[in-house]
């Protein structure tokens, strides 16, 4: 889409509006999953982002933890419109039936029985809500920016939302 950011959803596509996912600080993939491990299926599609080159399987592994979906689509909605530097744009945290119905349908499509993981310092701290506060740490999976991940995987889809920032 010319004028928004376009993800291909399994053959089909969600049209973000052009503020959302800005394409300089963040990298969106919605896919079937590959054949193996989600976290090659991951790193794999990672390797298309040269801000997130870096990241490995092993850095993966040790630094995402597992989140529930109300706090997947919380992430969503900081991935879209939060800086790392500043924390999420103050609207975020206020409902939006068309931006959180947009985020939501795109979590669904991982179909039931999907898993969240993020390198939210909350979801390391066992925090169960308040992803969306401006005080929040991260463990940084790319070297050479601060970054913030949601993935998500179900045996239909992989799902990565990422933001990354220089400090």
């Amino acid at each position: 889409m010319a004028d928004g950011t376009s993800v291909n959803v399994m053959d089909r596509s969600i049209d973000f509006p052009p503020e959302w996912f800005d394409e300089r600080q963040t990298f969106v993939y919605l896919s079937a999953p590959g054949g193996g491990d989600w976290r090659e299926t991951a790193t794999a599609a990672m390797r298309s982002c040269p801000a997130l080159q870096s990241v490995s399987r092993e850095g993966m592994e040790a630094n995402l933890f597992e989140v529930s979906r109300e706090n997947a689509l919380d992430l969503s909605k900081f991935i879209a419109f939060g800086s790392l530097l500043r924390g999420p744009v103050p609207s975020v945290v206020d409902a939006d039936e068309r931006r959180d119905s947009l985020l939501a349908h795109m979590l669904d499509r991982l179909g039931g029985g999907a898993c969240f993981w993020t390198n939210h310092g909350g979801a390391e701290d066992g925090q169960e809500s308040g992803f969306l506060s401006a005080s929040f740490h991260v463990n940084v999976l790319a070297e050479a920016t601060i970054d913030l991940c949601l993935i998500g995987v179900s045996s239909k889809a992989v799902l990565i939302l990422w933001r990354f920032e220089d400090d």
